[in-house]
């Protein structure tokens, strides 16, 4: 059976909102929407990489297993791919060592039932070494320097509905990869070997970069948790 570490990143501070892994969203703290939806998939074993005690209690609390980060790998230069490695280790360490890594971001709360197991019964029917969620982009993007152009058929704008398979683009969402536990001892990257695309809703492209998309992430989560659980 394929062993599946769940890593969710979750440091103590934060440059543009203060403590934003703890920020109440919808009703609980944003790093534990994150959370519930990896314990809710099965065949995941769920953890959380900080430094931070007040995190740690919290990330607990919620159900999910504590990895201890160091303080060197806690800082605002610090990239993601090596705090994943540790928490690699650590479960290698234990004689766990898993088979591949569901790297999922709290700042992207933002996931639709079920999506966290489709991506991993795609990554297992796809051959891939490493996949990235993405969400559809409209095409219709100028760039500005070193000169004005565009970076689609103006001349021949085509119809949405009529676009061919080449002209479709995707955005990363940031909100879930997944990868081959090799691809980070070898490469020391979330991404390598043969990438696929894990396309998502676009709802789930909603990111939490400033204050205000709290406000946008709570309206969605309320609207999928009704549809969930509509009153009678």
């Amino acid at each position: 059976m394929t062993r599946t570490l769940a890593v969710i990143p979750a440091r103590g501070g934060s440059k543009g909102i203060h403590r934003k892994n703890l920020k109440p969203l919808a009703g609980k703290p944003l790093l534990v929407w994150t959370i519930e939806q990896a314990l809710a998939t099965p065949g995941l074993d769920v953890c959380v990489s900080t430094e931070d005690a007040e995190i740690a209690e919290v990330s607990r609390a919620a159900g999910a297993r504590v990895i201890e980060r160091p303080d060197e790998l806690a800082q605002d230069t610090t990239a993601t791919e090596p705090v994943v490695e540790h928490a690699i280790g650590v479960l290698a360490d234990e004689g766990a060592r898993p088979d591949q890594v569901m790297l999922l971001q709290a700042t992207s709360p933002v996931r639709l039932p079920g999506t966290m197991a489709r991506a991993l019964a795609e990554f297992a029917t796809s051959g891939a070494d490493s996949m990235v969620g993405v969400v559809p982009e409209p095409i219709f993007i100028w760039q500005k320097e070193p000169q004005v152009r565009a970076l689609y058929p103006f001349q021949n704008r085509p119809r949405r509905q009529e676009m061919t398979p080449d002209q479709l683009r995707y955005r990363e969402t940031g909100s879930l990869y997944v990868t081959r536990t090799e691809i980070y001892e070898q490469a020391h990257n979330r991404l390598g070997g043969r990438i696929e695309l894990f396309v998502m809703d676009p709802v789930e492209g909603t990111d939490i970069d400033a204050p205000r998309d709290f406000d946008q992430a709570a309206a969605i989560l309320h609207q999928i948790i009704s549809q969930e659980h509509p009153t009678a």
